[in-house]
């Protein structure tokens, strides 16, 4: 990525211009909550899921990303590998302290990835798709018996929340690059890593970024 430039926009601004999109009905919640298919989302969204740090995209919804989106499971992949060469940690929030203690955690657990639209993506097939920003939330380290407990998984997503939004407002601070229209996500964490959405939905609505959250028919309420 290249190096940032501030513009004339002030950090307020552009704070407000993350939280600012989608804008759900409501004025009081950050979350929109419907019905239909992720990948119908528009043009230039950033559709965001948990991931873990194997560089595996292997059952779920994660499948299908990587199916539909096989050039961003690439960088995915590469990004954990370079990650598992070298085991840094790094410090984040415990939320099961009641004084908010510190746990340290194996990166890029507890961080974000955001990858943008891949050119070979939108070519699939003889019908051009639609592009999509591709954000990965590292809430679990491992997978299937080795998945993070729900408490950890939970400190992860809260400390992978602020991340994004931090490298969200880097990308609209610095205004040389293009940066996702829209955010939307599926009820991320509640699937294969068998956490409660009620519980993800809490700090997603605390971080204050604004998400249109979608679900099959089939796993509505």
């Amino acid at each position: 990525m290249k190096a940032h430039h501030k513009n004339d926009r002030s950090s307020a601004e552009v704070a407000q211009q993350v939280s600012d999109v989608p804008r759900p009905p409501s004025e009081s919640c950050t979350i929109n909550e419907v019905s239909g298919d992720l990948f119908d989302a528009p043009e230039g969204s950033a559709l965001i899921h948990a991931c873990n740090t194997l560089g595996v995209w292997g059952g779920g919804v994660a499948q299908s990303f990587k199916i539909l989106y096989p050039a961003a499971f690439r960088v995915y992949r590469e990004y954990c590998l370079q990650y598992r060469k070298f085991k840094e940690t790094h410090v984040i929030t415990d939320l099961s302290d009641k004084a908010k203690g510190l746990s340290t955690v194996v990166l890029p657990v507890g961080t974000a990835l955001i990858i943008p639209p891949q050119p070979s993506d939108s070519r699939q097939g003889k019908k051009k798709k639609k592009q999509h920003w591709v954000i990965c939330l590292f809430t679990s380290e491992g997978i299937g018996r080795h998945v993070d407990p729900p408490a950890q998984i939970l400190n992860n997503t809260f400390a992978a929340l602020q991340d994004l939004k931090s490298k969200l407002t880097d990308l609209l601070l610095d205004g040389t690059e293009p940066s996702p229209r829209g955010l939307y996500s599926c009820r991320f964490n509640s699937g294969l890593f068998a956490v409660p959405w009620t519980h993800t939905r809490q700090l997603l609505e605390e971080s204050g970024l604004r998400v249109t959250v979608v679900t099959p028919p089939t796993q509505g309420e």
